[in-house]
């Protein structure tokens, strides 16, 4: 079963050696390994040619909330902190941002001939049932999988409602997607499922993969 509890973690490099970063980030996932329930951490980085305070996103997943928690509160979290604290991290990163989100769903385009391109969108959504919003964005992700994407991913704010709230998707893809995003236009003859009442997009991040900690 894929994890289904996604901790986001947005940092930048604070003085420009990328190669020193990366090669902390893997002896800082070799002390959070020591949670159990953790199950994997993907670290990618940005493009240099798209616009973002975050020079790297690490996705940490986790089977629920509960394996979260045991994480944020555990041994392993501390250990690590205490390392950043008295150790090159201190000086050498800056954490941007943290995020804790759900995997609602995936869908992978069969066809697909690889993932070397990651683009991150994070929309707002306005109030609507979860159920017909989710329903309207597998819509929209279909005709996205047409455009190449390979894979996507959705992800939902861990305090979003039917009030509204935050979602990310994850796009695979073996070639750079367009900036504009007219899979998102709903002016479908048959709309499937409901949009939502509004939808802004928040930020857009763009990189690849550098390293991936699986148990």
């Amino acid at each position: 079963m894929a994890p289904h509890y996604l901790n986001l973690v947005f940092s930048r490099s604070c003085d420009g050696d990328h190669t020193a970063l990366q090669r902390w980030y893997n002896d800082h996932i070799g002390i959070l390994w020591q949670c159990d329930s953790l199950q994997r951490a993907t670290l990618f980085r940005r493009d240099t040619d798209v616009a973002h305070e975050a020079d790297y996103i690490c996705c940490y997943a986790f089977p629920d909330e509960a394996g979260f928690l045991n994480y944020e509160h555990g041994d392993a979290r501390e250990a690590a902190r205490l390392v950043i604290v008295n150790g090159w991290g201190k000086e050498g990163i800056a954490i941007t941002a943290r995020r804790q989100y759900r995997r609602e769903w995936s869908r992978q385009n069969a066809l697909a001939t690889g993932a070397i391109y990651h683009t991150v969108l994070c929309l707002a959504l306005g109030a609507g049932p979860w159920d017909g919003v989710s329903r309207w964005l597998v819509d929209r992700v279909h005709t996205l999988l047409g455009q190449g994407a390979s894979a996507v991913t959705l992800m939902r704010a861990v305090e979003a409602s039917d009030a509204g709230g935050e979602v990310v998707l994850f796009v695979a893809s073996d070639q750079p997607l367009p900036a504009e995003l007219a899979w998102l236009d709903n002016r479908a003859t048959d709309v499937w499922g409901q949009p939502p009442a509004s939808l802004v997009l928040n930020w857009r991040w763009a990189g690849r993969v550098v390293a991936d900690w699986t148990r």
